[in-house]
């Protein structure tokens, strides 16, 4: 599957095999709005954001470059994290955790190559934030695979 940039009115816009552009379809709702109401959900959330399989974003709740380095180094923890458990004949993970200050940074896999990043603050309930990611992850997954 190809992936490529390009410039649509002023904005830029992730098309697929020339086919789909993302950002129209998110803007229609779909994406845009479940990662809305996650964030309503979570509550105190910094960002939300869905990555493909190359690191690249889909869309978030905020824009510009914080958005493409979030989901690049969100999929290289999940390489890393992937190689650690293979290492230890462990299962796959189902999230990566990462910690910091009084932050924290969770990534939950949706299948296919597919990641959830959200950043959050530390006091935030982790058992109830993941719950809350589980449901809309799968909610994102099947926008997803109708667009593909």
């Amino acid at each position: 599957m190809a992936l490529t940039m390009r410039a649509m009115e002023g904005k830029d816009a992730l098309t697929i095999d020339g086919s789909i552009d993302l950002n129209s379809i998110s803007t229609d709702g779909g994406l845009t709005q479940t990662l809305e109401s996650l964030a309503a959900e979570i509550g105190g959330v910094r960002a939300l954001v869905v990555g493909d399989r190359a690191g690249l974003p889909i869309v978030s709740t905020f824009r510009g470059r914080p958005s493409l380095t979030t989901t690049a180094m969100a999929t290289l923890a999940l390489s890393a994290a992937t190689k650690v458990t293979s290492s230890l004949n462990l299962p796959e993970p189902d999230d990566i955790l990462i910690e910091a200050g009084g932050w924290r940074v969770l990534v939950q896999l949706l299948g296919g190559g597919y990641t959830l990043t959200c950043v959050l603050p530390a006091d935030e309930n982790l058992g109830l934030v993941k719950l809350s990611m589980k449901a809309r992850g799968r909610e994102i997954r099947e926008i997803l695979d109708e667009m593909m």
